[in-house]
Order: C-alpha cells, then structure tokens, then sequence
C-alpha cells in the first residue's frame, strides 16, 4: 500500500507539472467557480412555499416585469376547446344500407307470404322477432301478432306499405344524422307515421322498421376535430400582467394562491419544475464564452512566451470582476426600486479590462470586455441589456485610456474618462427605457462617476500584486523604471554619466524606431537606461568615461582587457537581481552584446602576439545569449550604432548612413540577429530611422562670420547683456 500512494503521488505530480495539466486544472476551477457565482446571481434565495400555505412574511418585487397569468389563459384556452364543433365526414355507405334494409326486410315477407298457409305465421314470426330489440317494442305489440296481421295481407297491400316507407327512409337519411341526433330523429320519424291512416299494426310495422333501418350517416373525424381545437387553443392570446417594482405579491398572513405560486416562479423567487433546464442552460453559457475565451487566446497568443501565465491572469481578472459584481447586486442603495436598480452599473468591468491592457494586451482586453459585459447582464435580474451595454462602453474606454500611457497620472485620468462615458451612457439607456425622473438621472450621473473611480482605484491597487504574482512587467513598471529618479539610474548618473548618456542616446534612437518594426517602445527604452549598468563595477575601463584621465587599456594585456569588458554583462545582471529588477530588463543586459567578438582586443592580441595560433578567439566573445526579441536586437544594434557614430571625426549625412549600414550588416553577418524576429524589411526601418534620428543630432552648426560676432559683443556690452533688452 505504502509504493501504490508513493507511485500515485509521483503520478500526480507529473500531471500537475505539466502545462496542459496546469492549465486544465485552471479552467474546471474558472468554470466552477464561474457557474456557482452565476447560478447563486440569477436564482438568489429560493422559497420554499406551496399552494394553500400561509406566507410568514411579505414577498416583494424588486423589480418590474411582465409575468404569464397561467391559470386564466388555460380557463380561456379550455373553454376555446369546449366551444370547438365536432367534424364530421358524410358516410354514403349509410345511405344505401339503410335503403337495402327497407328492401330486404320486404324481400324476405314476400318469400314467407308464397309460403304454404300453415308454415307462413312461423316464419313471419320469426321475422318480426329480429325488429322487436328492444324490450319496449315488445311491450306495445308482440311478433306473433303481428305475423297474424301480416299473414292473412295480401302482396299488394305488403308493396304499398314499403314504396311508402322507402320513401320516408330516403327522406330521413337526406338530413345529417349524428350519433347523437339519432333518438330525436326516430322519434320525430314515429311521430309523423302516427299520424298516417292505417291500421294500427302496420303503423306499428312501419315504426319499428324505420326504427332499424334509420342509422347515423356522419362519420366522426377525431384528426380534424383535434385539429380545430388546436387552432382555437392557439388562437387565445396569453394573459400577461405587469408586476411593479415595488409590488407586494403575496402578503404576510395570506394564504399562497396557485396564481401568486406561479407568479413566484417566472419571477424567480421558487423554483420551477423547468429548474433543472436552467441549470443546463446557465452550464452551456458558461462553457460557450470560456471557448470563445480561450480559442481566442490559442488562435492570436498561443506562440507568447507568456501564453500559460496570461491564460491563467485572464482566469482570474475575469473571477475577480465577477464576484466583486455579484455582490454589488446584492447592495440595497434605496427603498425606491428605479433607483435600488441602478446598483447593477456599479460592475466594474472597467478595472478588469484596464488591468488586462497594462499588463497583456489592448486587443485582448477588448474581447473579454464583452464577455465581462454579458456575464454582468446574466447575474443581474432587470435591465440586463442595460447593464451590458454601461459595462461595455466604460470597459472600451478604459482600455483606449490605457492603451499608452506616458505618466502614473494618466491612470487617474483614465478613471475619470471612464466615469464621464459611464455617465453619457446611462443617461442614454434611461431615456430609452423612459426612465426620465430628475431622481433617478441623479443618482444614474452619481452611480456613473462612482463606477470610474471606483474602477481605477481597484486597478492601480491590484496592479502591483498581479505585477509580482505573474511575473510581467507593465507599462506601469516600465514608467517606474524609466524615471531618472530611480536608484540605479541615478548612480549611474552620478558614477558613470558618459554610460549613463550613452544610454539615454541608445534609448532615444531604439524608441524612435520601435513602434515601426511591431516592437515595445516602451519596453525598449527601459531596456537601453539599464543595459549597461554593469559598467558601475569599473566605469574608468570603458572609454566613455575616462575624459582625460587617460586608457588603462593601454597598459594592459588584451586578454585582461576583454575579461574587464566582458564582465560589464555579467555584473549588469548581479546588479539587476540585486535591485530586484524584472527579468524583461535583465534580458536587454544579457542580451544586447549576444555573443559578438571584441575585435580590437582580438586583433591587438594578434598583434602583438608572433605564435598567433596560440591566440584563442573564444576568449574575446561575450558569453551571451544572442537578442531573442526584436526589443533586445533593436538596444544591441542601437547601442553598437551610438557608439560608432560618436567615433567619426565627420559625422556627415553619408558617413553616418555609410556607418550603420555597416554595423547593422556585421551583426547579421555574425548571426547575432538569428534567433529574433527582425526581417530584413525591418532592418531597412531601422537603418533609415537611425539614420534620422543621428543626422538631427549631428547636424551641421552655423558659422556666423567676424562682423555678427562682433556686432554681438557690442550689443551685449552697450545694454549690459541680452536680459536687459
């Protein structure tokens, strides 16, 4: 037992190692927590009451709907089918068998009445005996006397009697005969041979011929009866009510009609025998817009360094909104139920969606405000479209406040849009909805502006937290590490201010081309203040700080050399952990030399070395990696550019074009650039804008000639300098 749970932890803990594992676990805990927070919003406090019961309290709308009066539309709908005629189909067959009887019964007297005289009463008896069924027939004439009536008549007596009852069957059988019409027909057809001169048993004969022969000739249609019925059933219009906000359905005391149980339950307040499809229901929402979510994220991030970390945010910025929403609609702001409504445009989706575009992306972050929205508009139980529609527009505008950002400040502002929009819109969606109460505008405008602050308040308090969970560097970051105040910066400054120049010159020329070749400027800039730091440990070894305080280099062995400024990125890289620095940064200090060859200290080691195969080339590389992103390989050709052009006597429009040209082509030369994502239609981008960058900095000064320099001079000694002029 003890290797079976040693081997099953084992098991698990490759599972859970994996990142299909991991990033399964994450989404049945999104979707968990998701369908309990939607489910718990949209059928909140279930009752337990039943038909008869008495109501231990109020139960009060709270908002205004149009409900389905069941029980009168099915007394209407029942007394619509009641109404309905039977449909009957005419039966022919009927007719003629009716018509056949009449001539058969009279076929068969003739037979008897050529019958010899003494076997004729038998034989009329016992035809008599087939039309007297019922007991009362009997009673009024029995078929012996008949037969002794009939036996002694003669044919053409027995041939009057039936062309005259022929026609009185054909003249019944024209009329509709329904099963039910048949005793009233038969009774008026006994009627009117009562009032015929005959002798009282051929009256008698007649009736109870016409009596047999008489059948129903319509044919009921159950199909088109059922039919007709549905057609009336439909026909009745559903009877609706409107229930106010505010509206007492059923009162403290009072006993629970089957109206007020159904009411109760369209409204949300019990549960419906139709519960369980709702359940169903509410699990496919949750499932569609996690798919949406995520095939949006495999199809436009799945190659992101960052795609499981992202995945994982997305989860739980979406969580966040979420409960924070759902217990927003569960504050109670006013007694007047328009007002207590407008809670719902507290959500703050604006948050999420500003936090989503700090710290992944814009285009992201607009597409899971929609699912935001919708989501906000399923948990709330009035004026769902409404709701949808504030949290959408004031979650757009956030992400187009934040898309950029120059300053901290910019965040605040970004609330503050936020909030106008977030006012604009409700005052848009109350005139819709008709709602134009002075009221009900003011606490919508107030409510509004709440919701923008509200949401910039949780974004700049959240940000730092997920910044340092997930490991990513926003822009946030990014202008914190920018500012010249920061420790490091200003130690470079203060030790080092030809690197520290040198940096602002690489960080000016990499911004200025970023944007052209799809890459951060924002990321970039921060990446060239801090990709030389490492120079702090030796800063007189490299050139741009030693002024006229003379080379050490000069005096020492090159390979000496090369280990000193070699060093520079590994002692950038200390510093940097040391300050706690994001690995987005350290990447620039790694990367932006990748693993290029120092050729001067090479070469003035073959110099000055005669065995020139004892001189290792390995020596003289930078240990690397080589640039993985088009950030780091726009600093390593930036800082290789800044320093050369520094370096020409001239620095003319040709030689400055002349000079990065040629670096950009040595370092592909080299493979430097192999492992980014630089094209070569973006390495011309970026010698043209390096190009125009260096060319207004090395521009060509005027030369005033003697006379304006003297004119100056006299000038300034006449009015005593240019501030008194």
């Amino acid at each position: 037992m003890p290797d079976f749970l040693k081997n099953l932890f084992d098991g698990l803990k490759k599972i859970f190692g994996r990142t299909n594992s991991k990033l399964f676990i994450g989404a049945v805990v999104f979707f968990a927590l998701s369908f309990f927070i939607v489910i718990k919003g949209t059928s909140p406090g279930y009752m337990a009451l039943k038909v008869d019961e008495v109501a231990p309290s109020n139960i009060q709308s709270s908002t205004t709907a149009v409900v389905y009066d069941e029980i009168q539309t099915e007394e209407l709908r029942k007394q619509a089918a009641e109404r309905v005629q039977k449909v009957y189909n005419k039966d022919q067959a009927a007719i003629e068998d009716s018509a056949n009887f009449v001539n058969l019964f009279f076929e068969d007297m003739f037979a008897i009445l050529a019958y010899p005289e003494t076997e004729r009463e038998g034989a009329l008896a016992g035809l008599f005996d087939q039309l007297l069924k019922e007991p009362a027939q009997r009673a009024n004439a029995s078929k012996e006397d008949l037969a002794g009536y009939w036996q002694g008549q003669t044919v053409e007596e027995v041939q009057q009697i039936q062309t005259l009852l022929a026609g009185l069957v054909q003249g019944i059988m024209e009329d509709t005969i329904t099963e039910e019409k048949l005793p009233s027909v038969n009774e008026q057809a006994a009627l009117q041979i009562s009032y015929l001169n005959f002798p009282q048993p051929e009256l008698d004969t007649m009736q109870y011929i016409l009596v047999n022969a008489t059948r129903p000739n319509l044919i009921f249609n159950q199909e088109a009866t059922d039919e007709e019925i549905r057609k009336a059933v439909e026909a009745v219009p559903e009877v609706t009510k409107t229930v106010k906000a505010g509206e007492i359905i059923v009162r403290e005391g009072d006993r629970v009609t089957p109206e007020q149980i159904s009411i109760l339950e369209q409204m949300g307040y019990l549960r419906s025998n139709s519960f369980p499809y709702t359940i169903v229901g509410l699990a496919l929402f949750v499932l569609l817009t996690m798919w949406l979510g995520f095939k949006y994220m495999q199809r436009y991030y799945k190659d992101s360094e960052t795609y499981e970390r992202s995945i994982l945010l997305m989860e739980l910025v979406f969580l966040f909104i979420l409960i924070l929403t759902f217990f927003i609609f569960m504050i109670k702001i006013s007694d007047q139920p328009r007002i207590s409504d407008l809670i719902g445009f507290v959500a703050p989706v604006a948050a999420g969606t500003m936090l989503i575009t700090i710290l992944l992306d814009y285009r992201l972050a607009l597409f899971w405000c929609f699912l935001m929205s919708v989501f906000v508009g399923v948990l709330s139980d009035s004026n769902q479209l409404y709701y949808a529609i504030v949290s959408f527009v004031g979650g757009t505008i956030g992400v187009f406040k934040v898309h950029y950002i120059s300053q901290t400040s910019d965040l605040a502002k970004a609330g503050l849009y936020v909030a106008l929009g977030n006012v604009i819109t409700i005052i848009i969606v109350l005139m819709i909805s008709g709602n134009l109460e002075l009221t009900v505008i003011a606490a919508g405008v107030v409510i509004g502006a709440i919701n923008g602050i509200f949401s910039a308040v949780l974004m700049i308090g959240t940000l730092p937290f997920l910044e340092t969970v997930f490991g990513i560097t926003s822009m946030m970051k990014l202008l914190e590490l920018s500012n010249p105040n920061h420790s490091v910066l200003r130690r470079l400054l203060m030790e080092a201010p030809g690197t520290y120049h040198h940096s602002l010159m690489v960080g000016n020329l990499a911004e200025a081309t970023a944007g052209a070749v799809g890459a951060d400027a924002m990321l970039v800039r921060a990446g060239a203040y801090y990709h030389d730091i490492g120079k702090l440990r030796r800063p007189e070894y490299f050139i741009e700080n030693q002024n006229n305080f003379g080379n050490p280099h000069e005096n020492m062995a090159p390979v000496l050399s090369s280990l000193i400024v070699t060093s520079h990125v590994r002692d950038g890289v200390e510093m940097a952990k040391e300050a706690k620095l994001p690995q987005s940064i350290i990447d620039f200090i790694e990367q932006h030399h990748g693993t290029s060859l120092l050729k001067f200290f090479y070469n003035k080691a073959l110099k000055n070395q005669e065995d020139k195969m004892i001189i290792s080339e390995e020596g003289f590389h930078y240990e690397g990696p080589k640039p993985k992103k088009k950030e780091t390989a726009l600093v390593m050709l930036a800082d290789a550019v800044e320093a050369s052009v520094r370096s020409l006597p001239e620095p003319s429009s040709d030689a400055i074009r002349k000079m990065v040209k040629s670096i950009v082509n040595d370092k592909l030369q080299e493979g430097q650039l192999s492992d980014s994502d630089l094209t070569f239609k973006d390495l011309d981008i970026i010698i043209d804008s390096f190009c125009h960058v260096l060319e207004g900095i090395y521009h060509k000064r005027i030369a005033y000639p003697d006379m304006v320099v003297k004119e100056f001079e006299q000038r300034i000694e006449k009015h005593g300098g240019f501030g008194n002029q």
